[in-house]
C-alpha cells in the first residue's frame, strides 16, 4: 500500500549512493509513494537489483551509473538524467567515503580523494542540476552530511573537513532566495558497513566493523526522519543516540567534549 506524501507523490527524484546504507533505505522509503526515481552510484548490479525489487506500476526507476571521483562520470550521468526526466524535484545527495586513520599519517592523496568523492562530487553533480531543478515548481535537495561536520573528531581529519566543507556551502545556499529548499542531515552513528570500506592512512579500504556503528540507528529508521524532514521543508536534522550529546559538548562544554572525543580513537 502506498503512502501519499504529497511532498514526494508523481515527483521526480534522484538519489547518489543509493546501491547500500543509508541511500538503500532512502529509496526504500521513497518508493512507498508513487514517484520516478533516478538511483546513481557505482555498484550497477545492485541498483539492477533493486529497480527489479522495487519497481511497480506507480514506481519507475531508472538507473545511471555515476563515480563522484569522476568529473566526466558525473556530467555524463546528469545528461543521461536529462534525457529520462523532465524536471527534477527532489536531490539527495548521499553518496561518500569515510575515513580511519590518523591525520599525521594519512597520505596527501588519501585527503584528496576523500574531499573529491564527498564534497567537490557532490557540489559538481548539484550545480550540473540545476538546469532541471529551474523546470520543478518547488525543488528541494536533501545533504548526508554527519555531526562530524560539525566538529573535528580522532581518525576522521579528511573527512571531517569534506563534511564541513559540505556544511558551509549548502548552509551559504540556504541564505540565497532563488536556492531549491536544502535539508541538511547530520547522523551520528547509523547501522551500515560505512567502516568497512573507509580509507586508512595509505587509502586502503579499512576491512573492520565499528562498534559505535553496529549499535547505531536503522539505516530504515533514519530514512523516515529524513522523508519527514524534507517534507516540512526543515533546514537541519540530527539523527543519532547518545552521540548527539557531543554537539552540546562541543559548544558548551568543550572540555568535556575534548575528553570524550579523545578517548574514542581506535585501538
Amino acid at each position: 500500500m502506498y503512502s501519499l506524501n504529497p511532498a514526494f507523490k508523481n515527483k521526480f527524484i534522484c538519489i547518489t549512493g543509493a546501491s547500500s546504507g543509508i541511500g538503500e533505505a532512502l529509496l526504500r522509503e521513497v518508493v512507498k509513494t508513487p514517484c520516478t526515481v533516478v538511483v546513481m552510484a557505482r555498484s550497477v548490479d545492485k541498483l539492477n537489483a533493486l529497480q527489479q525489487e522495487l519497481s511497480s506500476d506507480g514506481v519507475l526507476i531508472h538507473v545511471i551509473p555515476m563515480d563522484l571521483e569522476n568529473s566526466d562520470s558525473i556530467d555524463a550521468a546528469v545528461e543521461k538524467m536529462k534525457s529520462l526526466i523532465p524536471q527534477l524535484d527532489w536531490l539527495f545527495n548521499n553518496g561518500g567515503m569515510s575515513q580511519r586513520g590518523l591525520a599525521a599519517e594519512t597520505e596527501f592523496n588519501v585527503v584528496r580523494r576523500i574531499m573529491e568523492i564527498n564534497f567537490l562530487g557532490t557540489i559538481q553533480l548539484t550545480i550540473a542540476c540545476n538546469p532541471l531543478f529551474s523546470l520543478a515548481q518547488k525543488p528541494g535537495i536533501v545533504v548526508t552530511s554527519s555531526i562530524a561536520g560539525l566538529f573535528g573528531f580522532p581518525l576522521r581529519s579528511a573527512y571531517s573537513a569534506s563534511k564541513h566543507a559540505l556544511q558551509g556551502y549548502f548552509e551559504s545556499c540556504q541564505l540565497e532566495s532563488d536556492s531549491p529548499s536544502i535539508t541538511i542531515v547530520s547522523p551520528g552513528s547509523i547501522k551500515t558497513n560505512l567502516a568497512l570500506k573507509a580509507l586508512d592512512a595509505k587509502g586502503k579500504f579499512n576491512n573492520k566493523k565499528d562498534e559505535r556503528l553496529e549499535k547505531g540507528v536503522l539505516p530504515s529508521i533514519l530514512a523516515i526522519k529524513v522523508m519527514k524532514a524534507a517534507s516540512k521543508r526543515k533546514k537541519k536534522v540530527y539523527i543519532g543516540k547518545e552521540e548527539l550529546l557531543m554537539i552540546y559538548f562541543h559548544r558548551y562544554l568543550p572540555f568535556l567534549f575534548n575528553f570524550i572525543a579523545k578517548r574514542r580513537i581506535d585501538n
